[in-house]
C-alpha cells in the first residue's frame, strides 16, 4: 500500500475531518493506520457497522474512527479524543460502578419478579411494522434491519405505571431464505407490513435483538386466509 496520508484517507473514506485524520496518521504511524483502514474498508464491504444505539449505519469515516478508538492505547486515545481524557491532575479515570436504578414504585411486583427468576419460560415476541428499505443490511445468510417501537398507549386499569417508559428499538435479524419470501411484496406495496415472530434477546451492549423464526407480510397473510375460506355458495 502507498504511503498513508491524511489526504488519501479523506479521499478513500469520504471523511471531511482532515485535522483528526492527520492526528491519527501522526500518532498511530503508517503501518497501524494502514491496518485500520484495511479493516474499515472490509467492514464497509460486508455491510457496514451500526452506531451504538442502532439508529443508523456509520459512515466509512465513522467506522474508521471507531476502530481507531478500539485499537489505540489509553494515552493515544486521550491525545486523539481529548474529551475522553480525565481532567488535568486527576490521573486515570478509575472504573466507575454501574449506576443503580432508582427504586421502582411498584413494590408489589417484587415477589412476582423473584418467582419468575426461579422459573423457566419460553418467550416469543411478535413485531408488526415496515422496515426502512434504505437501511436494510444484507449478509450472506441473513438480513438485518431496525424496527422502531411506538410509545405505548393507555394501559388497562390496574397496571402499575412504569416510570420513564420509552419505545424500544429492535434490531431484527431474519434468515435470507425467509426474507426472500416477503421482499417482493414489500417492494410492490408501499402499504404492506411485516409480521415477524421470534426469540428476543439482549446483546452485550444493550441492543434489543429479535431472532426471527417466522415471517409473513400482512397482504400475504390476508391472501392465505382468503384462500382457506370456501367460495360463496360452496359447502364448507
Amino acid at each position: 500500500m502507498d504511503q498513508i496520508t491524511a489526504e488519501k484517507l479523506a479521499e478513500v473514506l469520504q471523511e471531511p475531518n482532515l485535522p483528526l485524520l492527520r492526528q491519527v496518521v501522526r500518532i498511530l504511524g503508517h503501518d497501524r493506520t494502514a491496518a485500520v483502514l484495511v479493516d474499515a474498508l472490509q467492514i464497509e464491504a460486508a455491510g457496514g457497522m451500526l452506531t451504538k444505539d442502532v439508529s443508523r449505519r456509520r459512515t466509512a469515516g465513522g467506522v474508521f474512527f471507531q476502530l481507531v478508538r478500539e485499537r489505540a492505547t489509553t494515552q493515544e486515545r486521550w491525545r486523539l479524543f481529548p474529551r475522553l481524557a480525565p481532567q488535568h491532575g486527576q490521573g486515570p479515570t478509575p472504573p466507575q460502578p454501574h449506576a443503580q436504578p432508582p427504586p421502582l414504585p411498584w413494590d408489589a411486583l417484587q415477589a412476582i419478579v423473584t418467582t419468575l427468576a426461579q422459573g423457566e419460560a419460553t418467550v416469543k415476541l411478535t413485531l408488526i411494522g415496515r422496515p426502512d428499505v434504505q437501511a436494510i443490511q444484507t449478509q450472506p445468510t441473513y438480513v438485518a434491519f431496525r424496527m422502531q417501537g411506538q410509545e405505548p398507549g393507555s394501559l388497562p386499569k390496574g397496571l402499575p405505571p412504569v416510570p420513564g417508559r420509552q419505545p424500544i428499538t429492535w434490531l431484527v435479524v431474519i434468515a435470507l431464505r425467509q426474507w426472500s419470501r416477503v421482499q417482493a411484496s414489500l417492494a410492490a406495496h408501499a402499504d404492506d407490513k411485516l409480521i415477524v415472530e421470534g426469540q428476543p434477546v439482549v446483546a452485550g451492549d444493550g441492543t434489543h435483538v429479535l431472532l426471527v423464526q417466522s415471517c409473513v407480510s400482512m397482504l400475504q397473510q390476508r391472501a392465505q386466509k382468503a384462500a382457506r375460506q370456501p367460495a360463496a355458495g360452496e359447502t364448507p
